[in-house]
């Protein structure tokens, strides 16, 4: 699902916080290393002041994750190694788009949101 930037933009307005976990030199944390890089563009910081991405770095076996939380209190978690990072974000622009949905039939906006 490919979707315009300004589009993304505006639905990253509904992620509270970004959590993403890895081990650099992990072959398998590929994913989770380009997740940190496309969730770290300005666009996004400027859309939504609010936003916090943790890069934890590890130096663990442990397989690298992706966590969002959204304002709404829900969460999505992802095991980044099984994931293409298109794959994490279509997902999480499919719950943001259902969020914007929900807050447009009820005459809400997430602009006059205090999250």
């Amino acid at each position: 699902m490919k979707i315009a930037k300004d589009v993304s933009t505006h639905l990253f307005k509904y992620v509270k916080s970004v959590d993403i976990r890895f081990n650099p030199f992990d072959g398998r944390a590929k994913s989770a290393k380009e997740l940190l890089r496309q969730v770290s563009a300005s666009r996004y910081s400027k859309a939504n002041p609010k936003l916090v991405v943790t890069p934890t770095i590890s130096s663990t076996a442990e397989p690298p994750r992706a966590e969002f939380k959204f304002v709404d209190g829900s969460e999505r978690k992802f095991d980044s190694q099984e994931f293409q990072v298109k794959e994490i974000l279509s997902e999480v622009f499919q719950h943001t788009t259902n969020m914007d949905n929900e807050y447009e039939i009820a005459g809400k906006s997430i602009d006059d949101d205090e999250h």
